[in-house]
Formats: C-alpha cells, sequence, structure tokens
C-alpha cells in the first residue's frame, strides 16, 4: 500500500492512457507530461502500463507499507526525507517512510512513480483519471491505494533518467493537416512568432495568446484530432491540445507538435512564452526514438 499523508493541491492516479473509446466520446486522458511520466516508470523499473501518481501543487507527501523503489519526475521537482534527493533519480525507501515531494512554482505536473505500480482496478482497459466523465481516481490526503508486487533491489537506487529541456521556450511541430486554408504568409508567421501561454491553459489544452493567425473559410468539417495538433479558431489564438482533449473538432489544424515535445507544451507556465519551430516527420521520429534511449524503452 501507498499511504497519502498530504495530497498537495491536486493529485490523479494516471496511467499511459484510455485508448480505443473515442468513438464513446472518451479522450485517452493519461499524463500531461508524457516524457516525465514514462522516465518516472522506467527509473523505479515499471513498464508502460503501469499507473503512477499525477501531481500538481504541493505538498504531498507519502509513504509506502513495505520497501519499493520511488521517483518523481517533473520540471523542477526533488524528494525529501532524510535527506534531499534529486528528481529524475530512482531512490530507495524503507517500510514507512514519509517522503516528501518538492515541486517548484515552475512546476505545473509532477509524477511519482512506485515499484509494483498503483494496482487500482481498471476502468474500460485503464486506470487513467478522467474527472469529468467519473472515471480513476482523484488523490485525496488519508487516502491508502494498492501497489502491485516488485523486485525490489536496492542497488537500482541512484538510477537517473534525462530531462526534457523545460526552458526552452521552441517546441517542434510538423505541418498539419489543413495548412492549405492559411496563405503562406500566414503560415510562415505562426512558425516565427512568439506566443504567450493563457492562464486558460489546462489538462485538455495550452491556449496561447499573440500574434492572431486567421485562415481561409473558417471552420472546417468535424475531424478526429490527437494531442498535439494546433487547432486555430475563428478568434485566431492558436489552442495546442493536451491528454484531455475533445475527440472531435472543427478548427482547423494548422500543425501538430511532435510526442517528444508534448511535456514542455504541458509545463509551461502562464505568461511564459512559447514558440513553434517546424521539422519534417522523420526528425519527429527520430526525437521520440532518442527521448526512448535516454528516459527509458516504456516512453
Amino acid at each position: 500500500m501507498i499511504r497519502i499523508h498530504a495530497a498537495g493541491g491536486r493529485a490523479t492516479i494516471q496511467d499511459a492512457g484510455r485508448f480505443g473509446h473515442l468513438r464513446e466520446g472518451l479522450p485517452p486522458s493519461g499524463p500531461a507530461d508524457p516524457s516525465a511520466f514514462f522516465a518516472a516508470q522506467w527509473l523505479v523499473g515499471n513498464d508502460g502500463s503501469a499507473a503512477a501518481i499525477e501531481v500538481v501543487g504541493s505538498p504531498f507527501v507519502f509513504s509506502c507499507e513495505d520497501r519499493r523503489l520511488i521517483a518523481v519526475t517533473g520540471r523542477e521537482v526533488a524528494l525529501r526525507s532524510r535527506d534531499r534527493l534529486p528528481g529524475w533519480t530512482a531512490a530507495f525507501v524503507r517500510p514507512d517512510e514519509e517522503i516528501t515531494v518538492i515541486a517548484s512554482e515552475r512546476t505545473r505536473f509532477a509524477y511519482v512513480a512506485v515499484s509494483g505500480g498503483i494496482a487500482t482496478e481498471p476502468v474500460l482497459g485503464s486506470r487513467a483519471t478522467y474527472l469529468p466523465a467519473g472515471l480513476g481516481h482523484l488523490v485525496r490526503t488519508g487516502d491508502s491505494w494498492p501497489l502491485g508486487p516488485a523486485r525490489v533491489d536496492p542497488t537500482g537506487a541512484g538510477r537517473t533518467a534525462k530531462a526534457p529541456e523545460y526552458q526552452d521556450e521552441f517546441v517542434r511541430a510538423i505541418t498539419g493537416p489543413h495548412v492549405e486554408r492559411f496563405t503562406d504568409q500566414e503560415a510562415e508567421g505562426f512558425f516565427s512568432s512568439q506566443f504567450i501561454v493563457d492562464a486558460m491553459s489546462d489538462r485538455m489544452a495550452t491556449r496561447l495568446l499573440g500574434n492572431l493567425v486567421r485562415s481561409r473559410g473558417g471552420e472546417i468539417l468535424t475531424c478526429g484530432v490527437i494531442a498535439g495538433a494546433v487547432q486555430v479558431p475563428s478568434g485566431g489564438q492558436p489552442i495546442i491540445l493536451l491528454a484531455e482533449h475533445q475527440v472531435t473538432g472543427g478548427y482547423p489544424v494548422i500543425a501538430t507538435v511532435i510526442t517528444a515535445d508534448l511535456g514542455r507544451v504541458a509545463q509551461r507556465l502562464p505568461g511564459e512564452p512559447l514558440r513553434f519551430a517546424r521539422v519534417e516527420r522523420d526528425r519527429a521520429t527520430d526525437a521520440l526514438r532518442g527521448e526512448r534511449m535516454t528516459s527509458g524503452p516504456s516512453a
């Protein structure tokens, strides 16, 4: 069992996502920052199907009833027990040892992984939490959650993963499926402009302020959308879809942020700048492959 002594501002149980239910109107959900999530799982020896805790705000304090490997990942994170432990590093904890997650104000999402994973009952094939539909679990102070079995080797402590360059304002994106609805000037303006993250951003989408982007012909026929799609509403302010995105949309998609950079989008704070760097599809594949090499095969 993992026991929650303080649940921070908001914490939820998340796995890789609930896929295969878009026809029922359910987004995948899962982690807002996939890179950090999968790295945390790899650090403690879990595979990509295991569940962890996504933490928003602090303090988050927990303990495990038996010895485990743990890790915390996110933009600027660390752990504290008897000593301060760095983020993006596996740590060995003893039974009932209280652990505090230290997350700076620059951290929108942190991930706490425990060897064996959070073993709640799957719903529709997933442990991912999607609160608007009442799926999954909000983690509260005083909760206890089951953990899966894990063979814990204390020598695994100290294993590290490479964190993304969260401070870099550039995120890579490939040309979107509706780019022809924008003039060459508008498309070039989109990729050369600096945008600012709007305070209305959440797990559904990162909303941007700045240079207005205008499409020709207005909205499109409703089509399926994915995380990373950059929609342009009639108002001209782009929206980058994230884990809890709607399943269809009628706004043209000018670009799609590559999977390897989705976490950096999700972690941007309101008021911070964001720019798009255009890349080809093969570069997007190479970037994801490189991330898997530095933060584990589960990514």
